[in-house]
C-alpha cells in the first residue's frame, strides 16, 4: 500500500513539473513566442574587456590586406572530431570538450586557412579551472598542427602586432 501511495504522488509530482514547463518551440522552427523572444537582448560588444579591444584595433591597424582577423571563433569552427571516430557517444564526448569554447582570435588568409590562432591571457587565466582549459587548448591546437599563440595583457600590442604579421609574411 505504502508503494501506491509513493507511487500516485511521485505520478502527480511528474505530471505537475511538465505542465508546468515552459512552452518550447519546436528547435528546428525559426517562430518564437513573446517571452521566448523578450529573454534576449544584444551584448554591448564583441569584446569582454579593453585589453581584447585594444588587441584587435593593433592587429587590423598592422594586417596586410590579403589577411583577416576574426574574434571570438569557436574551437569546432577550427577543429573537428576525426572521421575515424565512429562510435557516436564517444564522437559526442569529444566533440562537447570543444563546441563551446573559442579562442580570442584568428588569422587566416583568403582562402579560409587558419594561419594562427591567439588568446589574450590576463588575470583570469591564472585560475586553475583556466589554467586546465588554457593547457587542453594548447595540446589539442599543437597535435592538429595548428599554432596557438598566448598575449600577455600589458605587453605593447603594437609591437607585438608588427612582429606577428612580419612573421606571418616570412611564412
Amino acid at each position: 500500500m505504502e508503494y501506491i501511495v509513493i507511487i500516485l504522488i511521485c505520478a502527480f509530482l511528474g505530471i505537475g513539473f511538465f505542465l508546468n514547463q515552459p512552452n518550447w518551440q519546436d528547435p528546428k522552427s525559426t517562430q518564437a513566442d513573446a517571452q521566448t523572444l523578450q529573454a534576449y537582448e544584444a551584448r554591448p560588444s564583441l569584446f569582454v574587456n579593453a585589453s581584447e579591444r585594444a588587441l584587435f584595433s593593433a592587429l587590423i591597424r598592422h594586417k596586410p590586406d590579403k589577411y583577416f582577423v576574426m574574434s571570438k571563433v569557436r574551437l569546432e569552427d577550427i577543429l573537428q572530431v576525426k572521421g575515424a571516430i565512429k562510435h557516436g557517444r564517444l564522437r559526442w564526448q569529444y566533440r562537447g570538450r570543444i563546441k563551446s569554447r573559442h579562442v580570442d582570435f584568428i588569422i587566416c588568409d583568403a582562402e579560409g586557412r587558419f594561419l594562427c590562432a591567439l588568446e589574450l591571457d590576463g588575470k583570469s587565466h591564472k585560475r586553475d579551472v583556466a589554467e586546465m582549459v588554457d593547457g587542453f587548448k594548447d595540446a589539442i591546437f599543437q597535435y592538429a598542427g595548428l599554432s596557438l599563440l598566448r598575449v600577455q595583457t600589458g605587453v605593447n600590442f603594437d609591437q607585438f602586432s608588427k612582429a606577428l604579421w612580419q612573421k606571418i609574411e616570412e611564412n
